[in-house]
């Protein structure tokens, strides 16, 4: 049967129809429609902006001819309008919910204000009357409610507090004296000075409905969220004797709204990476086609030039900054997940020992490497090159935290995931893998810092000496690889970085398709190359050209399908962008393939393994890229192994 009587006065009638509905299982609900209607009978009102502005004065009679006791207003208002409306907390109104209203919320904050009215009432008749009978009454509605009643003595600064006031704090009945200094002393360190502020405000000038929140220390050493709610009671010649009040224990409620915080800053930091990853992708596609001619046409210069002339020299340098241009986008797509990996069975020590000479030359002698390779690895199926970028990100942060002389050590294991493992990440699934670690003896990461470690642009270096993506860099990586990545690390103890991948559940050698050597890159047979980027399209076919091939060329699907027509001889290989005007190229190819069923194809992309299109990646030669990997995909494609 419904219980207390809500008003509701609110001008949308959008939120009053839903408020209806929601509450009258509940509650006896009656709707107003003007200023008359706040006379009517009932124990809450909740309001919108439009009526509050327009019955003001009305709330704030019926709220004084209520007075003493709390008849409480609730404000339905708008995230936007929220400043607006806050000056008539505690004067007008006693608690705000922010539309769109949420179902749990409204009911929670419903509840509390109307159990403090209910507390409200028995302090009243409490003070009013002072009979034991309504004092055990009381004690039974605050012990079933779990409220906490504390008394003020102004003159002599005693409190008493009730047993269910010292529960909330894990106190028996018994442990805590009868004195002011008890609540102060256990009050945050944050919130003592506005609490205590605030008091001394109410005592020299009263408001109605005194309210305030803070937070307690719990005998556990915990800290609890409390709201109080209090009083004055004056004596005959209307001079404050003693403060009434009670406690409402609010922690869950807090945790509520914390933990709703903490995932929609986790929604909001999601959302970002993956903005910043599109943003990423997009970049590097156009770096791609812009890398592909600067570095083919600095190859083809460098087979033209003799190799003691300052041209080739000049040659040299211009194709040297392509490579590390490529370098720097594939290390900005690596933190968002979005390069093409060339994956094939490895053995990670076989990559760490070829790799370990660079690493020795780039850390300097002060700092030891020390490799700790297990001898007995199943073999992973990874991209070397991506290990071998993970694996110079890990050592060059571990470089810039060891200040003076120092270790790295670089170690791998064989782990067997299981129920009887004792420690292993819980996102990893049971099976076989290999890990790597990256020990340091540097100055390890402070424990605030630690969470954020991976995250994009994150980084504790002076500025201009580090982008914040190595860590990020490594983490894409490892994911990319279906693997995991775990850090432990402590002030002044080193940092200790953990990763795992996937060992192989079959073990047999990948063959080999590497059929071109540097003396098998030329040809005789006829290519159609169709890109729409000219100095890509220009580069391709001039390589082609230049080492036997005869080349037609055509810039769309259009005028590819033109030329395959009207060409009467033999095409044997199909080069096109994946992504073209009108048609991919893909389905281009499909239309050539009816009628040319021998063609085979090799596409080129600047997606960086994010292609729109689904494609073998054996069949896709990612841009940029140089001559001989251009001359050796078109050989690999020829002979039907690409």
């Amino acid at each position: 049967m419904p219980g207390d009587t809500i008003l509701l006065l609110l001008a949308n009638a959008t939120n009053r129809n839903q408020l209806r509905d929601w509450l009258r299982a509940r509650y006896q609900i009656i709707e107003g429609h003007s200023a008359a209607d706040l006379q009517q009978p009932f124990q809450l009102c909740i309001v919108d902006g439009p009526a509050l502005d327009r019955y003001e004065a009305a709330i704030q009679q019926r709220r004084a001819a209520a007075h003493p006791i709390f008849l409480p207003f609730l404000l339905v208002t708008t995230r936007r309008d929220v400043q607006l409306h806050t000056r008539h907390l505690w004067r007008t109104v006693d608690e705000l919910v922010i539309s769109p209203i949420q179902k749990a919320e409204l009911q929670a904050r419903i509840e509390i204000m109307l159990r403090a009215r209910r507390l409200a009432l028995e302090v009243n008749r409490l003070q009013q009357s002072m009979l034991t009978s309504a004092q055990m009454w009381l004690q039974l509605a605050v012990q079933s409610a779990h409220i906490g009643l504390w008394e003020w003595d102004l003159a002599t600064n005693r409190v008493f507090f009730s047993p269910e006031w010292k529960a909330q704090l894990g106190y028996a009945a018994d442990e805590l004296v009868d004195s002011f200094a008890v609540w102060e002393e256990r009050l945050h360190p944050d919130d003592r000075e506005r609490c205590l502020n605030t008091i001394d405000r109410y005592l020299r000038q009263p408001w109605p409905n005194f309210a305030l929140e803070f937070r307690l220390r719990h005998k556990d050493g915990s800290y609890r969220w409390i709201r109080s709610q209090a009083a004055l009671i004056y004596d005959q010649n209307g001079q404050p004797t003693h403060m009434l009040g009670a406690h409402l224990d609010l922690t869950d409620r807090k945790q509520m709204e914390e933990e709703q915080q903490r995932l929609t800053e986790q929604l909001f930091q999601s959302q970002k990476l993956e903005a910043i990853g599109a943003l990423a992708s997009g970049i590097a596609h156009d770096l791609n086609n812009l890398l592909v001619p600067i570095i083919g046409f600095a190859e083809m210069g460098l087979l033209e030039a003799p190799p003691d002339s300052e041209l080739y020299a000049d040659f040299d340098q211009i194709r040297a900054a392509g490579i590390r241009a490529t370098a720097l986008t594939r290390q900005i797509l690596a933190f968002s997940r979005r390069q093409r990996l060339e994956m094939k069975p490895v053995n990670l020590n076989q990559i760490i020992s070829d790799f370990a000479g660079i690493l020795r030359r780039l850390i300097g002698e002060r700092i030891a490497i020390h490799l700790q390779l297990n001898p007995h690895l199943w073999p992973i199926m990874a991209d070397a090159g991506q290990i071998e970028q993970v694996l110079l990100n890990l050592v060059i942060n571990a470089r810039d935290a060891i200040e003076g002389n120092g270790a790295i050590t670089i170690s791998t294991a064989p782990v067997r995931i299981d129920g009887n493992v004792p420690y292993h990440p819980a996102s990893l699934a049971a099976g076989d893998y290999v890990t790597m670690q990256v020990q340091d003896t540097g100055c390890g990461i402070d424990p605030d810092i630690l969470p954020r470690i991976f995250e994009p642009f994150f980084t504790t270096k002076p500025q201009g000496q580090g982008t914040g993506l190595g860590l990020a860099t490594v983490f894409g990586i490892i994911k990319q690889h279906r693997g995991h990545i775990d850090v432990q690390s402590a002030p002044g103890h080193g940092t200790t970085f953990t990763i795992y991948l996937p060992a192989l559940a079959d073990t047999a050698p990948a063959p080999s398709n590497d059929i071109a050597a540097n003396d098998q890159l030329t040809g005789h047979e006829t290519v159609l190359v169709v890109e729409d980027e000219p100095a890509v399209l220009l580069l391709i076919a001039s390589a082609l050209r230049l080492h036997g091939y005869h080349v037609l060329e055509a810039m769309d699907a259009e005028h590819g399908m033109s030329l395959a027509t009207s060409y009467e001889g033999p095409i044997d290989l199909l080069i096109s962008d994946v992504m073209l005007p009108a048609m991919n190229g893909d389905e281009l190819y499909r239309q050539l393939s009816i009628k040319r069923p021998a063609l085979r194809v090799l596409y080129v992309s600047a997606y960086a393994g994010n292609e729109p299109v689904s494609l073998p990646s054996d069949c896709v030669l990612a841009k940029p890229f140089t001559l001989q990997q251009l001359l050796q995909r078109v050989r690999a494609a020829l002979a039907g192994l690409g």
